[in-house]
């Protein structure tokens, strides 16, 4: 992965956090690895444990990030998630897969797509 993706990528999950809190999500962590994976952002909302796949783009060109998200990055993000859960003990929380994609725009805001309860 070359330096530009991951400084792409960072900026992109700092963005969904702070849209995240904006919306009255608690950011319980960022970037959680176990030896199946990361999860980019975990975070509660009500009775949830959000569970945020993170796709960052720049420009406005090529396919939306959100279509990143294939069928098997899917299944390991379930993993990932079922994992979490019975490590931490959170049963009182129900779980959810979001996906948000954020386009970065030379010189304009950011474009955020939060897709609730993706899968």
């Amino acid at each position: 992965m070359t330096k530009q993706r991951i400084q792409t990528g960072a900026v992109g999950e700092q963005i969904a956090c702070d849209f995240l809190q904006e919306s009255g999500y608690r950011i319980v962590e960022r970037n959680h690895r176990s030896r199946l994976g990361e999860l980019d952002i975990i975070a509660e909302y009500e009775e949830f444990i959000v569970f945020c796949e993170v796709k960052t783009r720049r420009g406005t060109g090529g396919p939306h990030p959100s279509l990143s998200v294939t069928a098997k990055k899917i299944a390991k993000l379930r993993q990932l998630g079922e994992l979490y859960l019975s490590q931490k003990h959170l049963t009182y929380l129900q779980p959810r897969f979001d996906v948000i994609a954020v386009q970065l725009g030379d010189g304009k805001p950011p474009n955020i797509d939060h897709f609730i309860n993706a899968f």
